[in-house]
């Protein structure tokens, strides 16, 4: 289903390591599938029902996961353009984060209820704002979960049910 990118220590440029966007990708779906725990996850699919091209969706039973990788400030700016991100279409994953090179995004930048993780210079994912342990939403409706978990957002089952019918015949 998803073609396996070896991940390289990403390009040096000025001493610095570029992280490319394959190998980004390649490390948040790494990161959903073994620190998280989400048993089924796929790289930049698309799906007829849904205009999004997440770079790593991920499902639990009970909630799922996106991850926006990003390796500039540009993509990160070009990103708010969608209209899922401007609320003027309904979008995918419970939690929604972001995935970018250590120092790249501020802080402050990050919407509310999204989440920022970081690849360090070795490859590791360090989260800067997002819950730490388990992702467990238990048995509440969503809409009482919502109001207890600071990163969960309402998403729209219909594209979602598209994004697991296109990974299912694969």
């Amino acid at each position: 289903m998803n073609e396996k990118i070896k991940i390289k220590k990403g390009l040096i440029v000025n001493n610095e390591i570029k992280w490319t966007h394959p190998e980004l990708v390649e490390i948040g779906y790494n990161y959903v599938l073994k620190q998280l725990k989400f048993p089924i996850a796929a790289k930049e699919l698309k799906c007829i029902g849904s205009r999004e091209q997440p770079d790593v969706i991920a499902f639990r039973s009970n909630c799922s996961l996106m991850i926006e990788c990003k390796t500039s400030m540009a993509d990160f700016r070009a990103d708010f353009k969608k209209p899922e991100r401007q609320g003027l279409l309904s979008s995918i994953g419970n939690y929604r984060l972001y995935l970018a090179p250590k120092g790249l995004i501020k802080l402050s930048l990050i919407p509310e209820r999204w989440g920022l993780l970081e690849v360090n210079d070795k490859g590791k994912v360090e989260v800067v704002k997002f819950m730490r342990g388990n992702i467990y939403i238990g048995n509440h409706a969503p809409e009482v979960h919502q109001e207890d978990d600071d990163y969960f957002h309402l998403s729209d089952l219909e594209k979602e049910r598209a994004f697991l019918y296109s990974m299912m015949i694969r």
